[in-house]
């Protein structure tokens, strides 16, 4: 389906400049918060984000789409079988969603990687991804759950950790994994059980038994399917839900904006600058809190899609040809795929999927026009210009201030971005450079 209309209104009207722009001024208005709180589950949310890491961990490790939502779902049903608390289960599963998250960064870091087993044989992502979640906010926030989530119960694991002393759900996940790679692979559920049974050594005997209770039943097989497997964890899930404002939801924003900058060495920070001047524009036109809030959030996602485009085309030092270049133009619809399945993300999913779009209807991908781009659309629009015009790219060096200026003003006056938003982008940035 398409996305639906956006009733467009005065926007010439519906801001304000603020003369200036300073910390201590902003000090103040970040505390209010009134009409910021709201209800979301967090699993569900990361459930939609996390189809994004199955597209980048797919490109990397050869694994078929859906792993971690498979690994989530398995652990999950260990977790019931073992009659863990519904809070401990609502953790798990979250811990689960990202047991992966730093393989994106364990790649950039060894970028000579070319295959599964170096990575996955390397404790680097496991280090990254413990980093990468130090700020989400699970429920009850344990200790090295994705450091160790391949230890071995007999010590033989990246770090020596064994038996009790590695964490409860990291146990869970190690076996998890396994399963969900061997059945992504094609292997029959016999043979999953018979493999596990020979390996028992390293598995945690409770653990395992659990599984081994579970494998009888067909439609725990079922379930794991990939028609079936986002639809078999959510109806899982316990009914959990956390008073959130959208300040703490961007703590999650935040890890997939990491991730999604370290897919390449060439935009290493992108989205976290974007983020950050996103913040000064927002606060430069004296948006209330939720937008400031939902704007940071839409920057740090905006480019999620380019999880699912290969390295060797956003990494090509030269031209890109026609088909390669719409394999590019097809990063924003995936994000507005992903985004758009959260509810309450509605504004978010229009701001970042249209960072492409030009008012002229000259974008891409849906070549939206001046009608149909709110204020916050073009917003985001001219800070990525502005953001890809002045960092390093493989073809390039990052150009001053002064000349992204330039091409950005000549761009607004041929009618393609908004030439109200490179003025004041000039203004606030100037002495930034």
């Amino acid at each position: 389906m398409e996305p639906h209309p956006v009733i467009i209104f005065d926007w010439k009207n519906s801001y304000k400049k603020s003369a200036i722009i300073n910390k201590n001024g902003f000090a103040g208005f970040i505390c209010l918060l009134g009409g910021l709180t709201t209800y979301f589950n967090v699993n569900e949310l990361l459930i939609s984000l996390s189809m994004t890491l199955d597209f980048a961990e797919k490109g990397i490790l050869s694994n078929n789409t859906n792993h971690g939502m498979r690994v989530a779902y398995i652990a999950g049903r260990i977790a019931k079988e073992l009659s863990m608390t519904d809070e401990d289960i609502f953790d798990l599963v979250s811990y689960s969603l990202l047991h992966d998250n730093g393989v994106m960064n364990a790649r950039l870091k060894k970028i000579g990687y070319k295959n599964s087993f170096k990575i996955e044989n390397d404790p680097e992502h496991c280090i990254q991804g413990e980093k990468n979640i130090s700020s989400f906010p699970f429920l009850h926030k344990k200790d090295n759950v994705i450091m160790y989530h391949h230890e071995r119960y007999d010590g033989s694991g990246f770090f020596g950790v064994e038996g009790r002393n590695i964490p409860m759900y990291s146990r869970v996940i190690s076996l998890a994994d396994i399963v969900a790679i061997r059945y992504s692979m094609g292997m029959d559920s016999d043979y999953i059980v018979s493999s596990i049974a020979g390996e028992a050594r390293i598995y945690d005997p409770v653990v395992r038994e659990s599984f081994n209770s579970l494998s009888r039943h067909v439609e725990f097989w079922l379930g794991m399917e990939d028609m079936f497997v986002k639809d078999s964890l959510i109806s899982m899930l316990p009914k959990v839900s956390t008073s959130m404002d959208f300040r703490q939801i961007r703590n999650i924003s935040q890890i997939f904006s990491r991730i999604i900058d370290a897919k390449s060495p060439f935009t290493g920070s992108h989205s976290r600058g974007i983020s950050e001047k996103t913040g000064f524009i927002c606060r430069y036109y004296e948006f209330d809190e939720k937008t400031y809030w939902k704007m940071r959030i839409a920057a740090d996602l905006h480019d999620l899609g380019k999880l699912a485009v290969p390295n060797e085309i956003l990494d090509k030092p030269g031209k890109l040809d026609s088909k390669e270049f719409r394999v590019i133009q097809s990063h924003p619809f995936y994000t507005r795929k992903v985004i758009g399945m959260i509810k309450g993300f509605e504004d978010i999913t229009e701001w970042a999927a249209n960072h492409h779009e030009k008012l002229d209807g000259t974008g891409y991908p849906y070549g939206f026009d001046k009608e149909r781009l709110d204020f916050n659309s073009r917003i985001l629009a001219c800070v990525d210009i502005y953001q890809a015009l002045t960092e390093d790219r493989p073809y390039r060096k990052g150009m001053s201030h002064k000349k992204a200026i330039d091409i950005m003003a000549g761009m607004s006056a041929n009618g393609l971005i908004e030439a109200t938003i490179v003025e004041d982008m000039d203004s606030i940035f100037r002495n930034m450079a």
